[in-house]
C-alpha cells in the first residue's frame, strides 16, 4: 500500500483539476468520499474516467494503475438520474456550488420557478405576482468582497436602487468622459428610475470630475460653491424607508455642510460645525453622532431610515467605516419622510450650506436594507474603492 496524490477534475470547472492525497488500495467510492467531504459534489452527479476507461466504484484505484501525480477526468451524469425532480434538484445544487464558489448568492427558492417536479410529473407554479428577476436565487449571504451591485444584493433589493450616481463611470456624465478638472452640467442616474442630479444653477455652481483620485478610479468634487439637485423626486415624499451610501472625503467643514438634504430640510446628512460631527436627520428628528471629519481620506456613510420600527434609535441609524455609532437625538423620528419631499438637494442646501470635497459614489434606495444587505453594499463600496 502506498498513498498517493492525485488530480481530479472538477465538475464545477473543467479546467481545474483538485487535488487528493489517500492510499492507492483506496477504492472509487472512497475517493468519492473524499470528493464530497471537500466539495459537496453528490457522487450521483457524475463519473469518474481515467485512460478513456470508466472507473467502477468497488473497484481500488491501483486497479487502474493509477500512481501519484496522475490525472483523472470526471463526466456529469445529472443527465442520467432516474426522475425529473431528481434532476432539477442536482442541477440547482450544483449551480448553487459553482455560485458559491464565484462569490455569487448560492441560496435558491424553489418555488419561484415557473414549473418544478414530483418525480416525472410536472407541478405548476402560478407565481400570481409574476415572475421574479433573478429567480430562483432571492436568498442572501455576506459576502466579503463582491464585485459589483448585482453580487452585493437580491435582485429584490437592486430594483429598489432609486440613484446611483457613479463618479468612475466617465458615461453617467454631460458632456461624457470630462477631461481631468472640467465641470459638468448632469451626473446622470444609473438607476432606472432616471433621477438625474444637475447644477442647482450657472456655470459657477458646476462641479467637477477628477480623474485618478481613489484606487485610480474618478471622482466628483466640489469647491464650496457647487451644489446638485434632483427635482422632481416624487418617490420621497411620505416613503416609510430610506437608505444611502455615500463615499466622500469632506475638505472643509465650515458652514454646516450638507452632504444630501431634502428640500423639507428634515431629512439628510451634514455635518454640525459647531459640535465638529456629522448629524443625520429624518422624519422631523435629529440623531447627532461622535464622528468627526477626517479631512486626509475617504469614508463609507450610510443612512438608514425604516419608519416601520419603533423608537428612533430603531427608526434611524447611522454607519461610518461600516461600523455602527451610537446616536444622541433630538425630537422624535417619525414613521415616514415628510410629504412635502419633492427635491434632494446634493452638496448644498437649495444654495446654502455648501460641501467641500469629493464624492465618489452615491446610492440610494428607498427600501429597507437588511443587516446583511448593507454590509454587503458597503463591502461592495469598499472593494470598489479600495476602502
Amino acid at each position: 500500500m502506498a498513498s498517493i496524490t492525485i488530480g481530479v477534475q472538477s465538475l464545477l470547472n473543467t479546467a481545474v483539476y483538485n487535488s487528493y492525497t489517500l492510499a492507492d488500495t483506496a477504492t472509487v467510492s472512497t475517493l468519492k468520499n473524499y470528493i464530497y467531504a471537500n466539495t459537496s459534489v453528490v457522487a450521483s452527479w457524475y463519473s469518474l474516467y481515467f485512460n478513456g476507461t470508466e472507473m467502477a466504484n468497488a473497484n481500488t484505484l491501483s486497479s487502474y494503475g493509477i500512481t501519484s501525480n496522475v490525472q483523472i477526468r470526471s463526466a456529469n451524469r445529472i443527465a442520467d438520474l432516474p426522475t425529473r425532480q431528481d434532476r432539477q434538484y442536482a442541477k440547482l445544487e450544483l449551480s448553487k456550488l459553482d455560485r458559491a464558489a464565484s462569490g455569487h448568492y448560492s441560496v435558491y427558492d424553489i418555488t419561484t420557478l415557473p414549473t418544478q417536479f414530483s418525480n416525472n410529473a410536472i407541478v405548476d407554479n402560478a407565481n400570481p405576482d409574476g415572475l421574479l428577476l433573478g429567480r430562483p436565487w432571492l436568498g442572501v449571504e455576506l459576502l466579503a468582497a463582491p464585485a459589483t451591485l448585482v453580487e452585493a444584493i437580491p435582485a429584490d433589493t437592486l430594483i429598489t436602487l432609486e440613484s446611483w450616481y457613479d463618479g468612475s463611470d466617465g458615461s453617467a456624465f454631460v458632456p461624457t468622459n470630462p477631461a481631468d478638472g472640467n465641470t459638468f452640467t448632469q451626473w446622470t442616474d444609473k438607476s432606472d428610475f432616471a433621477h438625474n442630479a444637475n447644477p442647482i444653477g450657472g456655470a459657477t455652481t458646476r462641479a467637477s470630475y477628477q480623474v485618478g483620485e481613489l484606487n485610480t478610479l474618478s471622482v466628483v468634487r466640489f469647491d464650496g460653491n457647487d451644489g446638485l439637485s434632483i427635482n422632481p423626486y416624487a418617490s420621497l415624499a411620505s416613503a416609510p424607508a430610506l437608505t444611502v451610501f455615500v463615499v466622500m472625503k469632506m475638505t472643509a467643514t465650515a458652514g454646516n455642510p450638507n452632504i444630501f438634504v431634502t428640500n423639507s430640510g428634515a431629512t439628510g446628512l451634514t455635518y454640525d460645525s459647531a459640535s465638529g460631527k456629522f448629524v443625520v436627520r429624518a422624519a422631523n428628528g435629529v440623531g447627532s453622532s461622535t464622528v468627526s471629519n477626517d479631512a486626509t481620506a475617504f469614508h463609507i456613510h450610510t443612512f438608514a431610515f425604516d419608519g416601520t420600527q419603533t423608537g428612533n434609535a430603531n427608526r434611524l441609524k447611522y454607519r461610518y467605516d461600516k461600523t455602527d455609532i451610537t446616536l444622541t437625538f433630538t425630537g422624535t423620528v417619525g414613521s415616514a419622510l415628510s410629504a412635502a419631499n419633492t427635491t434632494l438637494y446634493i452638496g448644498n442646501n437649495n444654495g446654502a450650506n455648501f460641501y467641500t470635497g469629493d464624492i465618489a459614489e452615491f446610492l440610494i434606495f428607498t427600501h429597507v436594507l437588511t443587516s446583511i444587505e448593507i454590509q454587503n453594499v458597503e463591502n461592495y463600496l469598499s472593494t470598489k474603492w479600495g476602502l
